[in-house]
């Protein structure tokens, strides 16, 4: 995969499972990491978490885990260090991550009382397809069916942060004019600082 603007990197893409949608009451139950360092090897980090409460039925039937699977794997006090290692100074790509994932993340770091990992930036690529004009609907899913991207185990953190690092790179060669200028200038127009 050619990383263009972004080579020399850190690029992650990034998603949690959790066990609801309130970042302040809600626990993580799975995370992953995956992209690549910034001398192209491959990263892939994601594990179960045990968010230290019951899931929730209705929770476990969009991302299938349930209680019996986090059993033993760790409260996210564990993983936090294997994760900020990855995350500080990366770019980190995720679908709908500053306004979901990223809370979830500085809550959970609040809570262990740890500060939150610091990436050089946090790319959504749903502000950034919305801010393009891709026409439809900007779900994932939808995205990635209209960008040729198959996304199997949806709801899954290991296979959503996979689709969307993928559709960061569909939209850099769908959109090639967004992405001049430098490494800087891009990410200023198409990110966030933590």
């Amino acid at each position: 995969m050619d990383s263009g603007i972004l080579g020399g990197l850190r690029v992650l893409g990034f998603d949690l499972e959790t066990t609801g949608f309130n970042p302040r009451q809600d626990r993580v139950v799975q995370f992953a990491l995956v992209g690549s360092d910034s001398d192209g090897t491959h990263v892939n980090l994601h594990s179960l978490v045990d968010p230290g409460c019951r899931i929730p039925s209705v929770s476990s039937k969009v991302h299938g885990i349930m209680d019996d699977d986090v059993r033993g794997a760790g409260g996210f006090e564990e993983h936090i260090e294997s994760m900020r290692k990855l995350i500080d100074g990366a770019v980190i790509v995720g679908h709908n991550v500053v306004a979901f994932d990223w809370r979830f993340m500085e809550m959970e770091c609040i809570r262990i009382g740890r500060e939150v990992p610091q990436p050089l930036a946090i790319v959504d690529t749903l502000v950034v397809a919305r801010k393009f004009g891709v026409p439809g609907r900007h779900k994932l899913g939808l995205l990635c069916e209209r960008f040729g991207i198959r996304l199997e185990r949806s709801h899954r953190a290991d296979a959503d942060a996979g689709a969307t690092l993928l559709l960061l790179w569909k939209l850099m060669g769908a959109y090639p004019k967004k992405f001049r200028g430098s490494v800087q200038e891009v990410l200023d127009s198409i990110g966030s600082r933590p």
